[in-house]
């Protein structure tokens, strides 16, 4: 049984119970300068990790991920004596490992039965010489772990479970029950100085400090915890406070900068949109107008040529029409593809019962020039299936067919019509169509293009694209 079947063994309460352990494992190391291991009771009695987290703080104790491995009952004594009295155990045996000393404490977690227990590794180097920072910050680790041994740590706006990390450049603070602020590190004094506080933080009541009153005191004493951004003399702080039961842990982070950067991309991103959107409108009012001429002009030739000429601005359209309700400048080109071709089946075939068009594939997210490029050789090559290879009052089959690879995309357009005529050679085609699907294929895109015909015609196109067309 691997990690997985192994938490997915266990009951729904204690499986809600251990991804929140998991979700806050790697604040646990960071916060704690220690490697932490979570592990699960497996089938045979013996525990198994199923999560763990190496601290960015100081050096790791463990070299390695130990997710799947089943914890020895003599090597790691702390966790089975953790397990066995239901109470946090303080290692003091000295163990080593690449030259690294370190201690293990243990941390029962379940309640009212235990089913796992939290493993921290701390290595002497820490341990033996901590600063007053390091001795905060250590003792919060181990209360988050207490706490999170008892059962989730709920969202008090959500009532979700609560996760949560360090972040670089946040603000850590150790608040009482009471609301006095025992302890607040250089980066917390920092981010509420800009906020306007003069001073330190510790001996204030949180409710005193900018953000503190929404932020904090609801959450002291309540058994959850809230992560909420607060406005305040013109800085954007983003709190995440944790009860512990005897007081509660307050991360700040001030976020002034990223939210600027964040308003500046939604302006951006809505006037690319409104681009796309103007762009889809003019192209269908230029698509109207040629239709108009096409309908008022005398010549047949010349309302083939405009109805053509529609035909092809308005699969241009159909792109930009994508685009103006995307947030990025990309579009599944599959897609705008079933809406291109069956504009074009529409517009010469009508209502002919005996011509079956179909498409068919994926390919992901393509970048927008790709995309509207594309949709034009589309409608050119369903086009010219359609009359010059079945004809339109005819009955027959066009099929569409796409696929994508990691670095290009096929794109086939196959019809069981007449086929291609002996000696044909699409460099020499007067036909203005081939001629524009030929420029942009090989000029635009950089891609190929054949042509077979032995029963009807089959056009293959494949054009570099790079990425996976995954979301």
């Amino acid at each position: 049984m691997d990690a997985r079947d192994l938490t997915a063994a266990l009951a729904e309460n204690e499986r809600a119970h251990a991804r929140d352990v998991v979700g806050n494992l790697q604040l646990v190391a960071d916060l704690g300068y220690a490697d932490v291991a979570f592990s699960v009771i497996g089938p045979s009695g013996d525990l198994m990790v199923v999560a763990d987290a190496r601290p960015m703080t100081a050096v790791a104790a463990v070299a390695a991920s130990r997710v799947g491995q089943t914890l020895s009952r003599s090597a790691e004594a702390e966790a089975y004596a953790a397990l066995e009295s239901r109470a946090a155990v303080c290692g003091a045996r000295p163990r080593t490992t690449r030259g690294i000393s370190y201690t293990t404490d243990a941390y029962p977690v379940g309640s009212p039965e235990v089913f796992g227990v939290v493993i921290r590794d701390i290595t002497r180097q820490v341990a033996d010489a901590p600063g007053k920072m390091e001795v905060v910050f250590m003792s919060l680790a181990e209360r988050v772990l207490r706490r999170l041994g008892a059962g989730p740590i709920p969202d008090i706006d959500t009532g979700e479970p609560f996760t949560t990390g360090r972040r670089a450049g946040d603000g850590v603070m150790d608040v009482r029950l009471d609301g006095i602020v025992e302890y607040a590190s250089p980066n917390a004094v920092n981010i509420m100085r800009m906020a306007g506080t003069e001073g330190g933080l510790a001996g204030r009541h949180a409710h005193d400090l900018p953000g503190g009153s929404t932020a904090v005191v609801p959450v002291l004493g309540s058994g959850g915890a809230r992560s909420v951004t607060v406005e305040v003399a013109g800085r954007s702080l983003l709190f995440r406070a944790i009860d512990l039961g005897d007081g509660a842990l307050a991360l700040v982070e001030d976020i002034t900068d990223v939210r600027s950067r964040e308003q500046e991309l939604r302006v951006k991103e809505a006037t690319i949109r409104e681009v796309h959107h103007r762009v889809k409108n003019n192209l269908q009012t230029v698509a109207s107008l040629l239709r108009i001429q096409a309908r008022r002009s005398a010549s047949a030739e010349s309302s083939r040529a405009l109805e053509e000429a529609v035909e092809r601005v308005s699969s241009m359209a159909v792109v930009h029409e994508m685009l103006a309700a995307s947030t990025e400048e990309v579009v599944d080109f599959a897609a705008a593809a079933r809406v291109v071709v069956d504009m074009v089946r529409q517009g010469l075939a009508g209502a002919n019962p005996d011509l079956d068009v179909s498409v068919e594939g994926d390919t992901g997210l393509v970048p927008a020039n790709v995309a509207t490029s594309l949709a034009l050789v589309t409608a050119e090559l369903v086009h010219n299936a359609i009359e010059h290879g079945i004809g339109p009052d005819r009955a027959g089959t066009v099929a569409v067919s796409m696929r994508r690879l990691p670095d290009a995309l096929h794109l086939t357009v196959r019809d069981d019509g007449a086929g291609l005529p002996a000696g044909f050679d699409p460099r020499a085609q007067a036909n203005l169509g081939l001629a524009i699907v030929r420029t942009i294929v090989e000029d635009d895109l950089r891609g190929s293009l054949d042509f077979s015909g032995a029963r009807g015609t089959v056009v293959t196109i494949r054009v570099p694209v790079t990425g996976s067309g995954e979301e």
